[in-house]
């Protein structure tokens, strides 16, 4: 596996994983990361979609464990916790491997932010914390006269993809009459869109910032939704001008009233998922610097930059940097359809021909 630069007797040994980072150096540290994935990954009876890589020490073995110790020294636990976690999601089926993107696109979230706001200026790292109940976000960055609350989501699209690829039409909101329109033009049921997953995401959001006292201290909350490659299915749901969640009229209502996400900031949707399985395939972007790094969006021949979507009814609006920090474009903006708002979308399917869209 890993070559050993120092005696592994040497290095405290995982009791249920490390206690203490702080008496061993940096190559103590490393040392010790790697015996909990080796305890973790390897000592299991079913095989784990990432053993190769760390079997192999990879770019990306060595960026996660690198990144591990990184966590575990900010915040105590959250490094060893998270490799027990990945080692934790053993086997071959897909719900497995869409658990492992999930963990990746939140570490990259995680890793944008530590490298915006590092430990030296200041600025301290929460992982899954808690306050007046035990609903938690991914993490929260801490500055002197702030905190950010991050939660990131990323939905299972495998099955709707999939029902995307034989439809000719496709519904990206809740558009009164727009569903039974492409049935009489196309003659078939068209893919409806998965605003209610959003609406979730939203909801899940909601209670776990609400958790959390916005006095004395500024305290924002941020949802982050790692899509696919067509952004538009997320962007849509939310910031339709005639039925977006964050809209006046939207779509979603509970004993009559209109439900509003006060403790919601706003909402960024990127395409971190695609982006994580191009990496598990071997092909990591061109516009990532490393596997576990967040990209670069303004420059030529890039992907559409992450969509940020303001809410309306948000009693603390996301401040400008944190935006600029995910090098966001507001909902509308941006210059790629695949990331703007689409109230329908017809594809073209020609045989030996990539699919196109109108």
């Amino acid at each position: 596996m890993w070559s050993t630069k120092i005696n592994p007797a040497d290095v405290p040994r995982p009791n249920k994983y490390v206690k203490n980072f702080k008496p061993m150096n940096k190559a103590q540290k490393i040392e010790a990361t790697k015996l909990a994935i080796a305890e973790c990954v390897f000592k299991k009876e079913q095989r784990h979609f990432l053993d190769f890589n760390f079997h192999n020490c990879t770019p990306f073995a060595q960026e996660f464990t690198e990144l591990m110790c990184i966590m575990e020294e900010l915040c105590p636990r959250s490094g060893l916790d998270f490799v027990k976690r990945i080692g934790s999601l053993q086997g071959e089926s897909r719900s497995t491997y869409e658990q492992i993107v999930q963990a990746l696109c939140e570490l990259v979230i995680a890793k944008k932010f530590l490298d915006s706001y590092p430990v030296e200026q200041g600025f301290k790292l929460h992982w899954e914390p808690t306050e007046n109940t035990k609903a938690n976000p991914e993490f929260m960055i801490e500055g002197k006269d702030w905190r950010l609350l991050v939660e990131v989501k990323c939905p299972s699209l495998h099955d709707y993809d999939t029902k995307n690829q034989a439809a000719a039409y496709q519904v990206t909101a809740r558009l009164p009459g727009v569903r039974e329109i492409m049935m009489s033009v196309g003659g078939e049921e068209p893919a409806l869109p998965l605003d209610n997953k959003v609406k979730d995401f939203l909801v899940s959001a909601e209670k776990k910032f609400s958790s959390f006292s916005d006095g004395v201290v500024p305290t924002y909350g941020l949802l982050v939704i790692c899509w696919g490659e067509r952004m538009f299915e997320a962007v849509t749901p939310l910031s339709n001008e005639a039925c977006g969640l964050l809209k006046e009229p939207s779509y979603f209502e509970k004993n009559g009233a209109k439900v509003r996400f006060l403790r919601v900031s706003g909402v960024v949707v990127t395409q971190h998922q695609h982006f994580a399985q191009q990496m598990l395939a071997g092909h990591t972007p061109d516009h990532q610097k490393s596997c576990l790094h967040f990209g670069q969006y303004w420059e030529f021949n890039t992907p559409p930059n992450p969509v940020f979507l303001s809410n309306t009814y948000a009693t603390r609006p996301l401040p400008k940097e944190f935006k600029d920090v995910l090098q966001t474009v507001n909902a509308g903006e941006s210059l790629d359809p695949i990331a703007n708002i689409m109230e329908s979308v017809m594809w073209l399917h020609r045989p030996g021909m990539d699919q196109g869209m109108e």
